[in-house]
């Protein structure tokens, strides 16, 4: 018997060394929390107790490697009851907030939320998913402070607080009468003439923005809290290398424009007008200015800003983009700038003072071109000279989800989501792709320059006249209203926001009140002598903002005049994200706060520029 019990002793004992073997290798497996201790672990030890432990740790040390969505919810679903999930979580919250903030939407918000309800990004995304279900709480000040108050987490929070300071800014530093100081070269040919036309076109400009504008040399020159300044010099230009372009010589005239505040180091508006003439055109008695029929380029070219306050207020910080953008579009919250080969760049614009890249799309290099973008929900639409191509912006980034190449659909200058599909305009005339299939059927078989959307309506042109229709009318033929503006205004694009739309055309722009899209109307005109050339335009709350070569204006809520005008460097494409503007211009991206325009901006009263 003692033989046999001795046996049994050492098999208890050989079971215990393994069990503590197996124990050692487990806290160092642990320790080490790799995929390589846990195979190790499972080789040495495969039937141990912590065999499952150890091969579930190993798909959590993967997931965490790399974590995906679709991973996650797997893992959760299959080791639920483990804790093991409770362990991942902090590991990939970062990364799936960043989808959230990618696709923009409450819904995204509120789907983290669900996995990551006390999260240490939960109040950050509870505010957010706040803002967007709020659409930004329509630029109210007083929301928009109990916003701040309530959530000053959320990524929204501190915009909100600006907003309300610019605000204070425009009221409290506003200002009504503005000196103006003409200063002309007294070695000029006729300078005395050239300071009268210059003094003559400054008020009359003031004027026509129904502010008030004085003459240094009047007498009653008192009481004044900004200063415009005209500062105008002619000589004699070289010929020289400049960035490899070759200048010619000639008599060059040179004239600067400010507006400035007084007691402010940063003038509210800055900009210089060059105009080079042969230097056959020398007299002794008269400025180039008038001298030749090219001069009346300079005279169209130049222009006095209006502004009743420092409207730098409203600008935020200008970002340099890695290649000239081509186009724009904005929503809440987020940007899309798009680059001339297809590829883009999605911003974070929730604080726009310091822009974050969320997604990058880069297409393969080939001799495709694009000229328009649109944001569609967590889709970016690229479309133009060849196509249409619809990006998925997931939890991988920006991947190429549809392609509709130029052969079957054509070039596009518009894309347009609508509720039950996409319409399409270009050179094949205004196309329509159901949600539901993926041809294009052509409803409108003729050029279509410019495509919007009012609602449930389509608006789009043909350069003459603006229709309106739902996708059902257009399929039967018929179109719910029409407005002409003839051959002569040349309408070249149309902006829409809200219940109004914006024809801008050679000659100017008509603002359009779509309300009712079966009876459109004209509300008013602007023509291109009071507002210079206009590339763009929107409305934000009714108030209509003009994007072009004078920089950003502002219009008077009659439509009728220029009220603000703001000096901004990007001055070719803008797009409208809730309460802020998104322009780009060579290299340049900025956002433009429209809070302390669209919160109250009465119509310019009459005859206000008397003085």
């Amino acid at each position: 018997m003692a033989p046999r019990r001795n046996l049994c002793v050492l098999a208890a004992l050989w079971a215990l060394a393994g069990v503590a073997c197996a124990h050692r290798d487990w806290r160092r497996a642990l320790e080490q929390d790799t995929t390589a201790a846990y195979h190790q672990f499972l080789r040495e030890h495969p039937g141990d107790d912590h065999a499952p432990e150890a091969r579930a740790r190993i798909d959590l040390v993967r997931l965490r490697a790399r974590p995906t969505l679709e991973g996650f919810h797997a893992f959760s679903q299959k080791f639920g009851d483990t804790g093991l999930v409770d362990e991942l979580r902090p590991h990939v919250e970062s990364l799936f907030f960043d989808q959230a903030r990618r696709i923009g939407t409450p819904e995204a918000y509120e789907s983290f939320l669900a996995d990551f309800p006390g999260g240490a990004l939960a109040a950050r995304a509870t505010g957010n998913a706040d803002f967007l279900r709020n659409h930004g709480f329509g630029g109210d000040l007083a929301q928009l402070a109990d916003f701040a108050a309530r959530h000053p987490e959320s990524d929204f929070a501190a915009e909100a607080v600006r907003s309300a300071d610019s605000l204070r800014q425009r009221t409290q530093q506003a200002f009504g009468r503005t000196r103006l100081v003409v200063d002309v070269d007294p070695t000029t040919p006729g300078a005395d003439r050239l300071r009268r036309v210059f003094e003559e076109r400054a008020v009359e400009r003031f004027r026509a923005a129904g502010r008030v504008l004085v003459p240094a040399a009047d007498s009653n020159a008192k009481g004044f809290d900004s200063v415009l300044r005209i500062a105008h010099r002619e000589g004699t230009s070289r010929a020289d290398l400049k960035q490899g372009a070759m200048t010619q010589s000639g008599l060059l005239a040179e004239t600067e424009v400010s507006l400035q505040r007084s007691g402010d180091d940063t003038p509210i508006w800055q900009d210089s007008f060059t105009y080079l003439a042969p230097l056959s055109s020398r007299k002794a008695d008269e400025s180039i200015l008038f001298q030749t029929e090219a001069a009346g380029a300079y005279w169209t070219r130049f222009f006095v800003p209006v502004a009743t306050w420092q409207t730098r207020g409203a600008l935020r910080n200008e970002r340099e983009l890695a290649e000239p953008p081509v186009a724009v579009d904005a929503a809440d919250g987020r940007a899309v700038a798009l680059f001339g080969d297809g590829s883009f760049q999605l911003l974070d614009i929730a604080d726009p003072t310091s822009p974050a890249i969320l997604a990058e799309y880069r297409r393969a290099r080939d001799l495709a071109r694009f000229e328009g973008v649109a944001l569609i929900g967590d889709r970016v639409a690229v479309f133009g000279s060849d196509g249409l191509e619809l990006v998925a912006v997931d939890g991988s980034g920006a991947r190429r989800e549809r392609v509709w190449p130029r052969e079957k659909i054509g070039s596009l200058t518009a894309v347009v989501p609508m509720r039950t599909g996409l319409a399409l305009a270009g050179n094949r005339g205004l196309s329509w792709i159901p949600n539901d299939a993926s041809d294009a059927r052509v409803l409108v078989p003729k050029g279509v320059l410019g495509l919007e959307r009012a609602g449930d309506h389509l608006l789009f042109t043909d350069g003459a006249t603006l229709y309106a229709a739902t996708p059902a009318q257009l399929a039967a033929g018929r179109v719910a209203s029409e407005l002409r503006f003839g051959s002569g205004f040349d309408l070249r694009g149309m902006r829409v926001n809200g219940s109004r739309a914006i024809a801008i055309g050679a000659r100017g722009v008509v603002v359009v009140d779509v309300a009712d899209p079966n009876h459109l109307s004209a509300r008013s005109r602007l023509e291109a002598s009071q507002i210079g050339e206009v590339r763009d335009a929107l409305a934000v709350s009714g108030q209509v903002f003009l994007l072009g070569d004078r920089g950003l204006q502002v219009v008077d809520r009659a439509g009728e005049r220029v009220a603000e005008s703001l000096d901004v460097s990007a001055r070719q494409h803008l797009a409208v994200g809730g309460r802020h503007l998104v322009l780009i211009g060579g290299r340049t991206l900025e956002v433009v706060d429209t809070t302390p325009f669209v919160a109250s901006m009465p119509a310019a009263p009459r005859g206000a520029g008397k003085y």
